[in-house]
Order: C-alpha cells, then sequence, then structure tokens
C-alpha cells in the first residue's frame, strides 16, 4: 500500500462521513425497519456503496468493481422484490398497527373529523381559534365549530377565551389510544 494521495484521503473522509450518516438515518428509522427487512438490505448496500468503495480503492484497487458490484445488488434486492411482497402482504395485514389512530376504538359520537382535529391541538401544541383549525384541516368553519363544540362538551377540549381552545389532558389520552377517554357519552365532568 503506498501512501495516500490527498485525493484519496479526501475521498475518504468524505465516504466515512456519508456512511456514518447513512448509519445514523438507519436509526433513525429502526421502526420501519423492523417491518421493512428490505430498507435494512438498501441502506446497506448505500453504506457499502459509499464506503467500501474508496477503502476498496485505497487498499486493493483491483476490488472496487467487484465491491461496487456487490453492494449494487444489495440496493436491487432492497428494492426490488414483489414476489415477496404479495406474499407478505397477507401476513402483514393481520398485524395490528402501532398507530393510535388505527386501533383507537372511538365512541359513536365522534367523527374522522374529531381525530383531525384533536391531532392538529396535539402537533401544535397551541391554543386555536376554529378559523384557523377549519383552515388547516380544509373544513368549512361552522363544520368546524360544531366539531369543536362537540368535542368541548365531551371534554376533549377546552375553551379557553371566547372563541379559542385548548387540548385536554383527556383528549391527548384519547389520541394516545385511551379507550376510556372517548367512552363517555354525555359531558365529561373534567380533564
Amino acid at each position: 500500500m503506498t501512501a495516500l494521495s490527498p485525493f484519496h484521503a479526501y475521498d475518504l473522509l468524505v465516504s466515512l462521513v456519508v456512511g456514518i450518516e447513512l448509519l445514523y438515518f438507519l436509526r433513525l428509522a429502526s421502526p420501519a425497519v423492523e417491518h421493512r427487512r428490505r430498507l435494512l438490505a438498501t441502506v446497506v448496500g448505500l453504506v457499502a456503496f459509499v464506503v467500501g468503495g474508496p477503502v476498496a480503492e485505497t487498499v486493493l484497487p483491483d476490488a472496487v468493481h467487484w465491491v461496487h458490484g456487490g453492494a449494487a445488488l444489495l440496493v436491487v434486492l432492497g428494492l426490488y422484490s414483489p414476489v415477496r411482497d404479495d406474499l407478505r402482504a397477507v401476513e402483514r395485514a393481520g398485524r395490528p398497527s402501532n398507530a393510535p389512530d388505527r386501533i383507537r376504538d372511538a365512541a359513536d359520537w365522534t367523527t374522522p373529523l374529531d381525530g383531525e382535529i384533536l391531532a392538529l391541538f396535539d402537533s401544535s401544541e397551541l391554543i386555536l381559534t376554529p378559523a384557523i383549525v377549519a383552515v388547516n384541516i380544509g373544513y368549512s368553519r361552522e363544520e368546524v365549530n360544531r366539531r369543536l363544540r362537540t368535542l368541548e362538551s365531551h371534554g376533549l377540549l377546552e375553551r379557553v377565551e371566547r372563541g379559542k381552545y385548548r387540548l385536554t389532558d383527556r383528549g391527548e389520552r384519547c389520541l394516545r389510544g385511551d379507550r376510556e377517554a372517548t367512552q363517555s357519552t354525555g359531558p365529561a365532568g373534567g380533564n
């Protein structure tokens, strides 16, 4: 092995930084990787391509094409697997989701609009007016006003000032999937 030229040193440094960023992405996407193993193969292929290429070029230049070919194969296998998708679709259909809005057992009085309103209040963590809510979720102000009053009467929202609402603790529990938070059919006694 000869001394590193400035170009090779720069190439190695950049590839290591990009490889670390890809591994960080993989760590952030770990919940998705649990259900999509192909994502793992794709990211490993990208890391092998980005890091393995410059390392192989520095250590063993004749192996660069083999490293790139193997990495590309991992990426292709990770991105393209239609036969497996069809076979796994039935298996995944029976698996429950972790998303609270999918497992939440809504009461009879709730509508899909209620979920959107509560999610907006939860994500913004602000006191909102009906006009702001209507603009953000794309419904008329009148419909939003009706649903806000209903949500307030059931204790999921509270009126802070005239025409301004805030999410209550009970509303947060409802979003997290607490069945008791939405099951009351009358106005709530508290948060």
